[in-house]
């Protein structure tokens, strides 16, 4: 793959931070090993700045403005970003700020030979976990409604002013991988009319996404972690993106490579991301706790009303609070309305205590061994290296230096992205200018629906060795061998236990 050209200085590459990380990691070796066992589980704003009279610092490599062959649009992580962010304006690059510029920037380096291939817009939205100490700032939630909303209208804006001479490259880190995430499974699904659909999607890449579904390739062909994100990892179908999506993710960060059956951890985090923790107004603090609570709840409460099977189903009472707390779920009103009026409830009353008694008892012992079940992979949370690695792992996908041997993630990006660039460029070269009326193209069938990953993906246990691995840090050959599993097939029959 395509090197990157230019280095930045970081913290990270010291000898002596390596050194301690070694350390570390060295003291968490006993640990590590135990959860990567067989058994323990581990295997299983907008354009109209663009003219700002303030001069933007706009990198000149940067042909946005210009309908590229691909316009790569970066979705920062939280704290990160800003309603009011200039989308073409360059801000420096640390260890704890504009993490996507490590990409974009040496993208356009990459293709500096190549005038007009590669342009770069960052996208604009209040990217933030919804804390602050005074000021009253958005919710995590209403974060990633605006993140989603701006990606939608850069998109839309570029396709009207460019048609198809600008493919889009979806770059997403963090919680702007959470916004690629949703987006992505949106946009696969819209008709071949709209405006913005998958054929105008050359790519998708997102790094440290919380919804990573278990399991999936690491830049398209390497084993990803057998793991996946913290706040879902189940199989996704992306319609027409599903061979146009990929992602990058390092062994242990607990965003994209976290523990199964954590249901109740994702249930608070759900809480918390509709609530403003402003520390110096704790009385909003406590109000939006409340709301929060309260709107889960009757959402709850509607859901199980208005599905009968409910209690015949093997979905427990946590997962029907954590499904209905996610940002994207909508009640049907008129169905809401009749399963809640004074006759049917009293109605389901008398079947609960009548001829339902039975399955209501039922429903609720099996509760408590559902709720030990699917909360069984906190205790890997709090003993396995996450607390520990996962915040460095999470911040360690912009590592770049050139000339050290190692291909970081980073570089792998720019090439990535790069390739793709360069792809759109060759497709333009080889069709030329049309000379005659084009050929009417015959109607488009809809995809196979396809989740990912798929079953026998190959994927990587993170263990001791994974992560020496991903820091750079030389092991003795055969020390930590690579371990290696598999994507389950769903349909197959659990296997017999001897």
């Amino acid at each position: 793959m395509l090197r990157r050209k230019r280095a930045l200085t970081s913290s990270f590459g010291s000898v002596l931070f390596r050194s301690g990380v070694v350390t570390l990691a060295l003291a968490l070796a006993a640990p590590a090993a135990a959860l990567a066992a067989p058994d323990s589980g581990s295997s299983d704003s907008g354009s109209s700045d663009f003219g700002s009279s303030q001069g933007p610092n706009i990198d000149p490599n940067n042909y946005a403005q210009d309908c590229p062959d691909v316009l790569v649009l970066a979705v920062s992580g939280a704290t990160d970003s800003a309603s009011d962010r200039n989308p073409l304006a360059e801000q420096a690059s640390t260890v704890a700020s504009n993490w996507v510029g490590n990409v974009t920037v040496p993208v356009g380096e990459a293709n500096a030979d190549s005038p007009g291939t590669v342009g770069w817009l960052y996208v604009p939205y209040a990217s933030t976990y919804g804390f602050d100490v005074l000021d009253n700032v958005p919710t995590y939630h209403e974060s990633i409604v605006e993140g989603v909303a701006t990606t939608n209208r850069l998109m839309d804006e570029y396709k009207v002013k460019c048609g198809d001479r600008t493919k889009f490259v979806l770059l997403g880190y963090s919680v702007g991988g959470e916004v690629l995430d949703r987006l992505s499974t949106e946009i696969g699904t819209r008709d071949s009319s709209a405006l913005v659909n998958g054929d105008d999607i050359a790519g998708v890449i997102m790094v440290g996404s919380p919804y990573r579904p278990a399991g999936v390739p690491n830049f398209g062909d390497e084993p990803g972690e057998s793991l996946g994100g913290f706040m879902d990892q189940s199989p996704r179908d992306y319609g027409t993106l599903t061979d146009k999506v990929t992602w990058s993710c390092r062994p242990w960060d607990l965003a994209c490579d976290a523990p199964d059956d954590i249901e109740l951890l994702q249930l608070a985090l759900e809480i918390i991301s509709q609530m403003r923790l402003t520390v110096l107004n704790p009385v909003q603090t406590v109000s939006d706790f409340a709301r929060a609570v309260t709107t889960i709840a009757s959402r709850a409460i509607v859901d199980i009303a208005t599905d009968k099977s409910w209690f015949t189903s093997d979905e427990t009472l946590l997962q029907v609070l954590v499904r209905v707390a996610d940002v994207d779920y909508t009640v049907a009103d008129q169905q809401a309305v009749d399963a809640l009026t004074p006759e049917q409830l009293l109605a389901d009353l008398n079947w609960a205590m009548g001829p339902g008694a039975e399955t209501v008892e039922a429903k609720l012992r099996a509760e408590a061994t559902g709720f030990e079940e699917n909360n069984k992979g906190i205790a890997d949370v709090v003993l396995g290296p996450y607390l520990a690695l996962g915040f460095l792992q999470h911040l360690s996908y912009w590592y770049n230096d050139p000339n050290d041997g190692y291909e970081w993630e980073s570089e792998k990006m720019v090439a990535w992205i790069t390739d793709l660039a360069r792809t759109e460029r060759e497709k333009k070269d080889a069709t030329g200018p049309q000379t005659s009326t084009p050929e009417t193209p015959a109607p488009e069938t809809a995809p196979e629906s396809r989740l990912l990953p798929e079953p026998g993906t190959v994927t990587r246990v993170s263990d001791l060795g994974a992560f020496l691995e991903s820091q750079g840090i030389p092991v003795p050959e055969g020390m930590f061998p690579p371990q290696y599993s598999t994507v389950p097939d769903p349909a197959a029959p659990a296997p017999v236990p001897n």
